[in-house]
């Protein structure tokens, strides 16, 4: 018996601390690429700073996949 891997679904999970969270909050942003490379994460984050004035300190690339077993 064999498996097959197959992309599902993919997010990031940015922390930002500012005055507000001291402590940091966590945005979740779904629907993202399979493969996030390094320039398309420094403009999201930048993005994302930008727009809550909050300084993004941490980021979790979470991916799914599927199993089918042959």
């Amino acid at each position: 018996m064999s498996m097959t891997r197959k992309f599902k679904a993919a997010k990031i999970q940015l922390t930002l601390v500012g005055e507000k969270h001291p402590k940091g909050v966590k945005h979740v942003l779904n629907n993202v690429t399979e493969t996030v490379s390094e320039e398309q994460f420094t403009l999201l984050s930048s993005a994302m700073e930008a727009l809550t004035g909050e300084k993004v300190i941490n980021a979790d690339v979470i991916g799914t996949q599927s199993i089918v077993m042959d």
